[in-house]
Order: structure tokens, then sequence, then C-alpha cells
């Protein structure tokens, strides 16, 4: 993959997640304005947490969760594009991947916009296994920037390893199962098997950050180390996100995700320079 196809391939990105934000924005907005907004009366949730007023259940809180990972899909491919424009990285590719894999959250601002928990039809659905997408293709490109980016002999294979990072979360969201019966407190929609996915999610994550400490020290890289630590932050804070139903896991997951993201990008960019 060229730079130019490559920096055509981050900004067809951005423009989309761009025109998400103002349709999502527009729709939220009216449906305010409307008082159309439909929360749940009863929810459940996946772990429970003690009884402590910022450890609360709440579905604000849960919706101002999902309304940062798109705005941070956005704001990431903006700042991908411009500064590792002439920057030759194949971590920014899987980077960019997984940014768009947080624009998918934009699903859960929708929930309550249309009331897809009244019904257990055909598209509530659709809709679960598309969320489901979402975060499997963030995951999955976490995991391939971790373990294939300082591998020089996948400077050729980038566009089969795309291929196969999005069918592999394709396959995954069509073969989870959709819990309809149950309406989670994260504002979003239950999955089948998810204690198991989010747990086989931070093992991965754990799993890639050695990866990458590893790789950094076998070729004498010690400047890397902090990208490491930056993946690693990001990575628990985007997961933060995605359960947040109270306060405090949103606060805690947006001050890791904007710490991570930052240490990330920034040695990234250093360590590329210097290369």
């Amino acid at each position: 993959m060229t730079l130019d196809s490559r920096n055509k391939l981050i900004l067809s990105q951005f423009v989309v997640a761009v025109l998400f934000i103002i349709v999502t924005a527009v729709v939220f907005v009216l449906a305010i304005l409307n008082n159309s907004l439909v929360f749940p009366e009863s929810s459940q949730r996946l772990f429970s947490l003690p009884a402590l007023p910022l450890l609360a259940p709440n579905m604000f809180a849960a919706l101002l969760s999902a309304i940062i990972l798109v705005l941070y899909s956005a704001v990431m491919l903006g700042i991908s594009l411009v500064n590792f424009e002439k920057t030759r990285s194949l971590e920014i590719i899987y980077f960019v991947c997984f940014s768009l894999g947080c624009l998918f959250e934009g699903i859960r601002i929708w929930l309550p916009v249309f009331n897809f928990w009244e019904d257990n039809s055909a598209l509530y659905v659709f809709v679960g296994h598309g969320l489901f997408f979402g975060r499997a293709l963030a995951i999955v490109n976490l995991l391939a920037l971790s373990l294939l980016s300082l591998e020089l002999e996948n400077n050729q294979n980038i566009e089969m390893n795309l291929l196969v990072v999005v069918t592999l979360a394709a396959l995954l969201a069509r073969l989870i199962p959709i819990e309809s019966l149950v309406i989670p407190s994260s504002c979003s929609i239950r999955f089948g098997y998810e204690k198991m996915f989010l747990s086989m999610s931070v093992i991965t994550l754990l799993v890639g950050f050695l990866s990458m400490i590893c790789q950094s020290e076998n070729q004498g890289s010690g400047e890397y180390t902090p990208v490491a630590i930056g993946f690693l932050l990001l990575s628990f804070g985007y997961l933060s996100l995605t359960q947040a139903d109270c306060f405090f896991v949103f606060g805690l997951g947006t001050i890791l995700l904007t710490i991570g993201s930052i240490i990330f990008l920034v040695n990234l960019h250093r360590f590329h320079v210097w290369k």
C-alpha cells in the first residue's frame, strides 16, 4: 500500500465519520426537542458494582460514553491524516481501522432515539450484529497493530492483512447471538458470551502489549516502549467506555483513552521520524 492510497483510505474514513456524526447529531437533537427519547424502565448490569454514588447505574453516563467514542473516532482519523501524511507507519493503518470500529458505538446513540428495545424485530438483531462488528473490528485491529506492525515482511501484505481482519470481525459478528430479552444498563444491546468476549479481549490486548515490548527489545528500539504503554492505556480505555454504565467507569475510560492515545501517537510519530 502506497502512502497516497493509505492517505486516501484515511480521508475516506474521516469523511464517513464526520457525515455520521452530523446525521446522528441532527437526529438526536430533534429527538430531544420532540421529547421522544425512550430509555428502558429496567435494565441489567453485566458486572455487579458496590452501591456507591459514582458506581450507580446511569443511562446518561452510558450514552455519554458512546458519544465520546464517536467523537474520538473522527478526531483520531483527522489527527492520523494530518500528522502521519508523510510517515510510513504500518501501525497507523491498523489504528485508523480501530478508530473506524469506535464509530460503530454511535449505534448506541440511535437506540433511545428509535427505541429499538421495544420489540425483538429482525432490525434489532441486525443493529446488534452491527454494533458487535464494530467492537470485533476494533479489538482485532488492535491485535494486528501489536503483532504485525514491526514485522518488515508485512509491508507487502498489508492489503491481505486488512482483508483478513475485516473478514474475521464480520464472521464473529455473524456468529454471535443477540440476547433480545435483556436490556443492558450500558445503553447497548446484550450479546451472547459477552463476558467471555471481554475476557478474551483483555487477554488479547495484554498479549499484544507484551508482544510490542518484546519486539522493541529484540530490535533494539527502546523508544518504542512508550508506544506500547500508550497502546495498553488506550485499549483499556476503549473497553471501559464500551461497558460504561456509571460515571466512575465513564470518567476512567475517558481518561485512559485520552492519555493513552496521546502517548501512543506522539511516541509513534517520534519513533518513525527517528527510524
